[in-house]
């Protein structure tokens, strides 16, 4: 079985962007429809086993109304 390291920033970007989908009120559907993708790709990005490309990211951003400073956590 391989083992799964995560780091703290790819941690602390699923955490955001659960955050930030909450505070949108808006489901794991809701924003798969909106970005066209599967819902378990939200959910996997959402609990950090998968990390979303600079361009997903650019997605999420305006989906949910922040920059990419914030979204990643950065001041």
């Amino acid at each position: 079985m391989k083992e799964v390291v995560l780091d703290r920033d790819r941690v602390f970007l699923g955490n955001n962007l659960r955050v930030y989908r909450k505070q949108r009120k808006l489901s794991e559907r809701e924003v798969s429809k909106m970005l066209h993708v599967d819902i378990t790709t939200i959910s996997k990005y959402e609990h950090s086993t998968r990390t979303p490309d600079i361009y997903m990211m650019m997605r999420f951003a305006d989906v949910y109304g922040v920059s990419l400073d914030k979204l990643v956590g950065r001041k």
